[in-house]
């Protein structure tokens, strides 16, 4: 992503911010620059927030609830969307982004001619189609650039739904309990271990060029 591009964005961030710690502590100063936004002051700041609006949140009306509601998806719709520009570098020109399913991630490694996207469910849902032996799926010259899938056209590659038992995938393809998409995607040794799963996956199956972008989709 250009500079000018991310400046614009942590730019919006640090006015969100700005705008939910002076709802949350009545400070006038809502002003907020692309160097004092730095990832650490914003880390801190959020924590402080989360203990802020357990004590003040109650005193709100429905209205103003709803309000800050709507600035935090513009938060997130604004980091979704920046996710989304990283990602499409990384895959090969001519292959679109995959969709990612609700409760669940996909965990995709991809070089400059292929890639290879491995579906995996949140604890307490399922894949609705069998994929115990179907693990990954492929976009890359060898399949016209368009994803692998068992469903009928389209970009979609898996579903997870609402189950109590998991049975339809590898004991790999599910996030840990407790540990959902967005947690293990914070934390870099979860990560790592996901990954080095998935690398072990791909050369069993014969795949072992360098794939050197991985990236890790939350729905």
């Amino acid at each position: 992503m250009k500079f000018s591009t991310m400046s614009r964005t942590w730019k919006q961030l640090c006015l969100l911010f700005a705008f939910l710690l002076t709802t949350a502590h009545g400070n006038n100063n809502s002003s907020c620059s692309s160097s004092e936004c730095t990832y650490n002051q914003t880390d801190k700041q959020l924590q402080d927030m989360k203990i802020c609006l357990e004590n003040k949140s109650r005193t709100w009306t429905e209205y103003q609830k709803a309000n800050i509601f709507i600035q935090l998806q513009t938060l997130t719709d604004i980091i979704q969307k920046q996710q989304n520009k990283e990602f499409q570098t990384s895959l090969p020109k001519k292959c679109p982004v995959p969709d990612v399913t609700e409760n669940g991630g996909l965990l995709c490694l991809s070089a400059r001619k292929e890639a290879y996207c491995k579906p995996m469910c949140n604890a307490g849902y399922d894949f609705n189609f069998l994929r115990r032996s179907r693990l990954f799926e492929e976009c890359s010259s060898a399949t016209q650039d368009k994803w692998t899938t068992q469903f009928i056209g389209g970009n979609r590659l898996a579903i997870c739904d609402k189950s109590d038992i998991a049975v339809s995938g590898a004991p790999s393809a599910y996030f840990p309990e407790g540990q959902d998409c967005q947690k293990i995607k914070s934390d870099e040794e979860l990560m790592g271990n996901i990954t080095k799963i998935f690398q072990s996956e791909l050369v069993k199956a014969g795949i072992t060029q360098s794939l050197r972008f991985f990236s890790l989709l939350c729905g």
